[in-house]
């Protein structure tokens, strides 16, 4: 290398410097930062308090404000402001580019090969990537957040978050919004709550190795209004094709399964089937008898009793494979239900739309259920004692719900035998709980059936729970399409939900999911007015006979000749 050459690549060097914390990138501070890292838990990572001149990030918080457009970007796992990929910004016109050229900058600086080879050496990584960048702007406002997940996907090989909040004001732990780490009980199998969480501050950088079965990490939700959480945030890749470094053997992270891709297959954990003690022949779909009415008068609204109402509800099932029954459970049982719910959320603190903390409502014979990448919520445990009524009131349903004359009346209802259940009853706790979408691969169709309770204390929570915004629904969406990427999460209007079932009060669902159909309930918002209790089964269907069906589609062939 000549003279010239080196004082060129001097200059380069002493260029990217000077965009970050003064000695941020020296031997001593790469020493101290490698150390830490090695000792961090849940899983290796790393924070740095300062990472950028104050001057360049203000710059860039400005050219943020001043001249990007955000798009709100929502699915089952998450709900963000968003801008495009900041890898793009080369072929902005220049004039467009002007008016970024802090932001720019810095993006350059973070991908630069000095700045690359800093955080290998902090890390134990190996080379990152000089090609292949992932990089966007992320505004966290009230209600957005970011569930479990490991950031599994292709070639990412770090994750890293550079924060912009308010840089004259400190955020408060109160506002929602920290990253949240997860230690792992299994690999692949994360705790049902972080053990080291993170609030954003003004430029804090955080990065972790993406690790297959143990990065799992949240954002926690932003609770207040007016108080953005502005990141940048993206990933650095192993190195491609022709790069220096670059290796065809496949490593650990490409063998992986991604979060997302984990929940187009069926949980091994999930309970099985259990199997009724008798068998019901054809006849059991048309009527209920004395006893099955005298059963279910003790809980249900005598107005589902009678045939009238079962033949119109049986004709709207046969039509859309869906009915929905409003005020299904009798005055009495509801009052008790409604009082002992109301009185929970009350001294939990889930009716004043703040951030609860992790663990808040379990207790007694409520328990946190799992794992938080698939799912989150309580469940009743009736092993264990000192049980409040919930416990014992949702206890009681679920009882009724695995009931023969419940059995009886799903086949008046939906025309179907189910020959077994599984199921549970569920509170999903606001600013906590969830279910990610998850697909039906049994090879045949299930029958889902939902008693919702959803915490309506006045008609605004009801037009609360009814909008959406606050989540608690349940969404249908059509199966996954194998041209598609498995590892990229989709929104529920990509393509359209086939079914969305609002947070009611006292509502029963009864919907015949077929093969392959995804599910999910929407994470419930801290700002929701209360609780989602419900009990939710599952019913075993008998397998379609081959012959039905070859006879279905004669009849379909004949029709259309």
């Amino acid at each position: 290398m000549t003279t010239e050459e080196r004082a060129t690549k001097r200059t380069k060097i002493d260029s990217v410097k000077s965009k970050f914390q003064e000695d941020l990138l020296e031997s001593s501070n790469v020493e101290r930062l490698s150390k830490a890292f090695k000792e961090s838990k849940p899983y290796l990572h790393c924070k740095i308090d300062k990472l950028v001149t104050d001057d360049l990030l203000r710059k860039v918080r400005k050219e943020i404000f001043d001249n990007l457009h955000f798009t709100v970007k929502e699915t089952d796992i998450y709900k963000v402001h968003q801008t495009g990929d900041l890898a793009n910004l080369d072929g902005l016109p220049s004039h467009e580019l002007a008016q970024l050229s802090s932001l720019f900058e810095l993006r350059n600086a973070i991908y630069s090969e000095e700045f690359r080879n800093f955080i290998s050496s902090v890390m134990g990584c190996g080379p990152l990537s000089g090609s292949k960048m992932d990089m966007s702007i992320n505004n966290y406002k009230e209600g957005c957040h970011l569930l479990n997940h490991d950031d599994v996907i292709g070639s990412r090989r770090v994750s890293y978050i550079l924060y912009l909040t308010d840089p004259d004001k400190a955020w408060n732990p109160k506002f929602g919004g920290a990253l949240e780490l997860y230690p792992v009980i299994e690999k692949g199998i994360p705790a049902t709550e972080p053990t080291v969480v993170i609030p954003p501050q003004w430029n804090q950088f955080v990065m972790f190795t993406v690790q297959p079965g143990h990065s799992f990490h949240s954002v926690e939700e932003v609770v207040p209004e007016g108080e953005p959480r502005l990141s940048i945030s993206g990933w650095f890749h192993r190195p491609q094709v022709g790069e220096p470094g670059y290796s065809e053997k496949k490593d650990a992270v490409d063998e992986a399964k991604s979060s997302l891709e984990q929940l187009q297959e069926e949980s091994d954990s999930h309970a099985k089937f259990a199997e009724y003690s008798t068998t019901l022949d054809d006849d059991a779909t048309e009527g209920l008898t004395e006893s099955d009415l005298l059963a279910l008068a003790e809980w249900m609204n005598p107005h589902y009793l009678d045939m009238t109402i079962m033949s119109q509800m049986s004709d709207r099932f046969l039509d859309e494979s869906a009915v929905q029954c409003k005020e299904i459970i009798n005055k009495d049982l509801f009052a008790k239900l409604q009082a002992a719910t109301t009185e929970a959320d009350k001294r939990d603190h889930f009716t004043t739309q703040t951030m609860a903390t992790h663990g808040t409502g379990v207790g007694g014979q409520w328990t946190a259920h799992g794992p938080p990448h698939r799912c989150r919520y309580l469940t009743v445990d009736a092993s264990k004692d000192n049980g409040d009524e919930t416990s014992s009131l949702f206890l009681d349903l679920q009882k009724k719900f695995e009931s023969e004359s419940f059995r009886r009346w799903l086949a008046v209802v939906t025309q179907c035998i189910p020959n077994g259940y599984r199921g549970e009853a569920r509170r999903f706790r606001p600013g906590h709980d969830y279910t990610l979408a998850t697909t039906n691969t049994r090879g045949q169709g299930v029958l889902d059936v939902t008693l919702c309770i959803a915490n309506t204390p006045d008609k605004i929570s009801a037009s609360h729970w009814e909008s959406g915004e606050y989540g608690g629904y349940e969404c249908y969406m059509a199966p996954h399409n194998e041209e598609e990427d498995a590892a990229v999460y989709r929104a529920a209007d990509d393509d359209g939900a086939l079914l969305t079932l609002a947070a009611g009060c006292n509502e029963l669902s009864i919907v015949l999911r077929d093969e392959g159909v995804m599910r999910f309930i929407k994470y419930v918002s801290a700002r929701a007015p209360g609780s989602r209790w419900d009990v939710s089964y599952e019913y075993d269907l008998p397998e379609e006979d081959e012959e039905d069906n070859d006879d279905e589609e004669e009849e379909e062939d004949k029709d259309n000749k």
